[in-house]
């Protein structure tokens, strides 16, 4: 079982890398190098086609053969899609006969002073993992537990349809949804590649979230990527990190500041950190002053933070802190520490931060039970 998924996975066109899809142009269907291009123009460009056999640029033999030997695009089947009042939209997507991943869409001409520039981003969120191993304490997704790795076509199919469902081409992409992206770092780097080269998205405009996984960090730098890294770190010292973000006892805050440190002098890009706000666990402002004084001294005057106010989840013992506590705590963030307070935006539909789960999934095993 598990040998036919590798295969049927690695016939997905979505994601795949420029090299892989001219290998099957030339060496297994003996077509000319330029229908590759014509591949990627249906699977990226202004036809976005579901299936192989619409592919009306491709001879019908050629189509024929890429669906006898078992290809097919990689876009994923819309189990809902929804957009809140505020903008925010969701997609739930089914990745396999019991799966189901979300991604989100942020337009930024839903912020309350968007530019006239504004009018026309969208920032696509999405998963890496059906799942995630992580369990931090204030995240839903940690709730169900980890699943499987999703692949470059399944990473890929996300942004596209969060591109169909607002109409507007993604203009930055953060892997912050469903997953720790450093546990699956091969596909992730293989979709980044796909957005950057053939949906077109910068590298500057594609953000890699991550908890901390032990030597990723390295593997990541070597990729030069040039794009941005971003660190949950949600505490100021190691005992309150690891009370909240379990993974932290494994791996230490210091040495995941010392190799975010060495990924920054690796590739010049600046680390942000995010720090979700927890009223009565890391939200007091000697918190905010140890908090700014350790990245001072790690990072000197470029460390930016990320103030992310906790969204209330079902069945999770945490509260949200209040409007003043949350300012109270930015106010003493010191020393040349930036920061800035992430909008709340989809809280009406369950689209906002740490509260993706996959809830469909849920839904359709108890009927099935």
């Amino acid at each position: 079982m598990a040998a036919a998924t590798a295969r049927a996975v690695a016939k997905d066109l979505l994601g795949m890398s420029a090299r892989a899809l001219k290998s099957i142009v030339v060496d297994e269907c003996g077509q000319p190098l330029y229908r590759a291009t014509q591949i990627r123009e249906h699977l990226y460009g202004a036809r976005r086609c579901r299936r192989i056999e619409d592919f009306s640029l491709i001879p019908r033999e050629m189509r024929d053969a890429l669906v006898a030997g078992g290809y097919r695009t990689g876009r994923l089947a819309v189990e809902s899609a929804s957009v809140s009042g505020c903008g925010t939209g969701k997609v739930s997507l089914r990745v396999g006969e019991r799966e189901v991943i979300e991604a989100v869409g942020i337009p930024d001409a839903s912020c309350w002073r968007a530019s006239a520039e504004a009018e026309n981003r969208l920032t696509a969120c999405v998963s890496s993992q059906v799942g995630c191993a992580m369990k931090c304490t204030f995240c839903a997704t940690g709730m169900q537990g980890y699943k499987r790795n999703l692949t470059p076509a399944e990473i890929t199919a996300q942004v596209i349809e969060l591109e169909e469902l607002y109409g507007k081409r993604v203009s930055q992409v953060v892997f912050m949804g469903m997953g720790e992206p450093m546990l699956n770092i091969k596909s992730v780097v293989q979709a980044i590649r796909c957005l950057n080269e053939d949906v077109g998205i910068g590298g500057r405009h594609i953000t890699v979230s991550t908890v901390g996984i032990p030597n990723s960090l390295k593997k990541l730098a070597k990729e030069k990527l040039a794009i941005t890294l971003a660190i949950s770190l949600h505490a100021p010292d190691q005992h309150t990190r690891a009370k909240i973000v379990p993974s932290a006892k494994y791996y230490p805050m210091e040495d995941l500041l010392n190799d975010a440190r060495a990924y920054f002098k690796e590739t010049g890009r600046r680390v942000t950190f995010e720090y979700t706000l927890l009223a009565g666990v890391n939200d007091s402002p000697s918190q905010a002053k140890a908090l700014s004084r350790m990245l001072k001294r790690k990072f000197g005057t470029g460390a930016h933070v990320n103030i992310i106010p906790w969204n209330n989840i079902d069945g999770i013992n945490h509260t949200r802190p209040s409007g003043n506590a949350i300012h109270r705590f930015c106010a003493q963030l010191e020393g040349g520490v930036t920061h800035t307070i992430r909008r709340t935006r989809g809280l009406d539909t369950n689209a906002a931060c740490g509260m993706l789960t996959g809830a469909f999934e849920r839904r359709t095993l108890r009927a099935n039970a």
